[in-house]
Formats: C-alpha cells, structure tokens, sequence
C-alpha cells in the first residue's frame, strides 16, 4: 500500500475534524472556525481543500459511507450459508456502528442537508447491496435453506432489521455483547417469532 502524500495526510485531518463537529453540533450549528480548530489548522487552509461547509460534508459523509459498506463488504466473504452471511452483516453492522459512532449518527441521523447527488449516490450504494442480498436469498430458496417466500420482501425485511440497530446502540448506548445480539437477532430472522411447539 503506498503511503499518503502531505496533502492526502491533511484533507483526511480536516475530515476528521468535520466529522468529530458535525457530530457534536449538528451540521447548520456547526461552523468552519470549529472544525478548522479542531483540525489544528486555519480556516484558510479546510478551503484549500473543500469550496464551502457543504461540500466539506457531503466529502466526510461519502467518506464515511464508503468506509461503511466496504467494511460490511469485508465480513461477508467468508461465509458460506444464508444464516452465517445474515449473522456476518449484522455482525458487522453492529461493529461498525460501535467503533463509528459519530459518523453513524450523520449517516442514518442528520440526512436533512444531504443534496441530491449524494442522496442518489447513497440510492444507488443500497440497490446494489440489496440485490447482491436478493440474489443469496434467491440462492437460499432454490437449494432449500429458505421457505418459499418472496426473495425481495425478505430482502427488504433483513435490510430493515439491520439498519434499525444503530439507534439502541448508539443513541441509547445500549450495551450488548456483539455476537450475543447478532445471534439472537439472526435467529429471530431465521425462525421467526412464532413458538416453534
């Protein structure tokens, strides 16, 4: 891997700084002045880099979303059944949304300042992944793992599921055992909440 040059080193300190702010303050109370202090740096220096507190943003959510899906991307090549790659996401999600708390809650919070490019980019990033999910569902039907259901609603339900989880965790800080939580909740998933007598 080749090493970042001084000008990669200090846009990825302002987007840390922007993240660490935009958390705290919320994006319209947030201001340059904060970040760029929090950055250690001049407020001349984040317009080097970004052309307004906008742009600056969207630069740290594309950033953050990027860091997201790929780290959900990364749990899921390992595993071979339906149940140990829906047990992987959410393993990975819960993870993510531990260790990126602020950036968790700019994701799935403060969506209000998002522009249209971004919110297409965030679209298109979630078509994507729900129809890789489709297709292992599909997969899961076709050898047996699965019932017969329509793939596309149990995409939409374990997509729903996952993404409801970073709120307990992190506006709540609930504090549950990683793997304790992902099983109980892939076992809600896989067997339902009918008494299996």
């Amino acid at each position: 891997m080749q090493a970042k040059s001084p000008k990669e080193i200090k846009r990825d300190l302002i987007l840390d700084a922007a993240l660490k702010v935009f958390s705290e303050k919320g994006y319209h109370n947030a201001t340059m002045n904060e970040i760029a202090t929090a950055a250690g740096i001049g407020k001349g220096t984040i317009y080097e880099y970004f052309a307004s507190k906008i742009q600056l943003f969207q630069q740290m959510l594309a950033r953050g979303l990027y860091t997201y899906f790929e780290s959900l991307e990364m749990q899921n090549l390992r595993r071979k059944t339906v149940e140990e790659m829906i047990h992987s996401l959410l393993e990975g999600h819960i993870l993510f949304c531990r260790q990126h708390s602020r950036l968790t809650r700019l994701v799935f919070w403060d969506t209000q300042v998002q522009d249209d490019e971004v919110k297409d980019w965030m679209l298109q990033m979630r078509k994507e992944k729900e129809a890789r999910l489709q297709k292992i569902l599909e997969e899961g039907i076709a050898s047996g793992e699965l019932r017969q259901q329509d793939p596309y609603i149990m995409t939409l339900v374990v997509t729903g599921v996952i993404a409801s989880i970073w709120a307990p965790l992190v506006l709540d800080g609930w504090d549950i055992e990683t793997n304790y939580l992902a099983d109980a909740i892939t076992d809600v998933i896989m067997r339902g909440i009918r008494n299996q007598v």
